[in-house]
């Protein structure tokens, strides 16, 4: 099972030099509840963003650099992303898509579920989620929470 995690905003903006262009401390503590204890994939300028490997967490690095190597037992260097997808789309375990724009949409076509934090309002960014049509999605549940609100789709 294929399941994406993501924060963005009106204008699906989900990043500004490097990082997210807000501060939004619980939709931080989301994406852990979320992810804890689960197998994550993302790419591997997002994952060279983060300072360490995200704890409790096994995390797939997708890179098309042959020689790029980590010191971490709990990170998997994998250079065929699609056939990552193809493989958990048949598990009933799910592998969580945590970004960025490219590996997002790569991965929009294999996805049963969507974990989106809705920002409020609209922020500089350079980075943007691929738009994505809403119609292939039943919403699960929706949140609202301080400057976001969680919604959980899933797939029709």
């Amino acid at each position: 099972m294929i399941s994406l995690v993501v924060a963005h905003d009106e204008q699906r903006a989900i990043g500004y030099k490097g990082w997210m262009p807000w501060n939004l401390p619980e939709d931080l503590k989301c994406f852990k509840q979320i992810t804890l204890h689960q197998k994550i994939v993302m790419g591997r300028v997002t994952f060279s963003s983060l300072k360490k490997p995200l704890a409790d967490r096994f995390t797939y690095v997708v890179t098309k650099k042959k020689d790029y190597k980590v010191p971490y037992d709990n990170v998997c260097v994998v250079e065929d992303f699609i056939a990552l997808l193809e493989e958990y789309k048949k598990k009933e375990e799910i592998l969580f898509v945590c970004g960025g724009a490219l590996i997002y949409e790569q991965a929009l076509p294999y996805v049963d579920e969507m974990w989106i934090s809705l920002v409020d309002g609209k922020h500089s960014a350079d980075t943007y989620f691929p738009a994505y049509n809403k119609e292939e999605f039943n919403i699960e549940s929706k949140q609202k929470k301080d400057g976001f609100t969680l919604l959980h789709y899933v797939r029709k």
